[in-house]
């Protein structure tokens, strides 16, 4: 064992269903372009309909545990993370999951945060592996967003970039490909009603309950904030930084929070033209860009900046180990 402890693999899965950018301009009854800004690329990929969340990520878990050649005795948590609008009310994706999977020494649990719900869960995996290292959690980032989306709701158009995806992590000591630096995370409770979920024809469908101008500014200060707290508690500077990746909700919102970082976007991963915001797999996904692209060496520093509805933040702060 290393002693760090840190992802040792993960997985990323981006469906093939697609929907188009023009559907959605036509159920929604807008006028052509009205999505151009909210959605650059030309669709958006979502789940199947006909294949429930929780088998997408027994596929990414599967396809780590393979790889890795893993007794699957020593995984002692399995954590399921996303907005908890599951498959069915009531009911444990996680504990599902390890069922198909196999994994029956395992502690098998949910945790809700939305698209920061992946680096909370991280967070949570790493202090369970650091006080028991001859384990190793499994932690999932899977959701279903587009199913949240009311596509008839021209109100909605905020929200017709969500798309779906699911990330498997494998979190451990045993020679970390990333190890976990630090984290930070915050809530600013004030936004807490902002939208909420309403049953409508036995789907959750999220609604804007108001207007309230300062969400962007009060996005970047708190990225900021958090980033600055990651590298204080890891002893780097800001210079140190190979790359910041970001959830792919808002281009504005990532492009002012490089400008005010003084980073250039090539210390990024816009994929705004490639897909829509795939919930807490996006940062996932760009990392795996990078990775194949031959981006990252041995000792880089990826800061990874999620949010949420509620409103959360969260920033991990990751080191190439590998």
């Amino acid at each position: 064992m290393s002693g760090a402890v840190g992802v040792t693999d993960f997985e990323t899965l981006v469906p093939a269903s697609v929907v188009s950018r023009e559907d959605l301009v036509r159920w929604a009854g807008l006028e052509a372009g009205a999505l151009d800004e909210i959605l650059p690329a030309p669709r958006v990929s979502v789940f199947d309909a006909d294949t429930p969340d929780w088998r997408y990520a027994a596929q990414v878990a599967a396809a780590v545990i393979e790889r890795q050649a893993l007794d699957t005795e020593r995984i002692g948590w399995v954590i399921y993370c996303g907005s908890g609008v599951w498959d069915a009310p009531f009911w444990s994706p996680a504990a599902k999951v390890a069922s198909e999977l196999g994994l029956a020494h395992a502690h098998c649990f949910e945790v809700v945060n939305f698209c920061n719900a992946g680096a909370t869960g991280l967070s949570i995996a790493r202090d369970k592996v650091a006080a028991r290292p001859g384990r190793v959690a499994m932690v999932i980032i899977c959701d279903r967003l587009s199913r949240v989306i009311d596509r008839s709701d021209a109100q909605s158009r905020a929200l017709f970039n969500f798309g779906d995806s699911a990330t498997a992590l494998l979190v451990g000591a045993d020679r970390p490909l990333l190890t976990l630096r630090g984290d930070e995370m915050r809530t600013d409770p004030s936004w807490s009603d902002m939208y909420q979920g309403q049953l409508r024809g036995g789907r959750t469908l999220v609604r804007k309950h108001y207007e309230r101008r300062g969400l962007k500014q009060r996005y970047i200060d708190t990225f900021v904030e958090l980033l600055g707290l990651c590298l204080s508690g890891a002893a780097l500077a800001i210079d140190q930084l190979r790359y910041l990746l970001i959830n792919q909700g808002d281009r504005d919102v990532h492009e002012s929070l490089l400008s005010t970082l003084d980073l250039p976007a090539e210390r990024s991963v816009f994929n705004y033209e490639l897909d829509g915001h795939l919930g807490g797999g996006d940062n996932w996904i760009a990392l795996r860009q990078l990775m194949r692209a031959g981006r990252l060496r041995r000792g880089d520093i990826v800061a990874m900046a999620t949010s949420a509805m509620g409103f959360s933040w969260g920033m991990s702060l990751l080191e190439v180990s590998q």
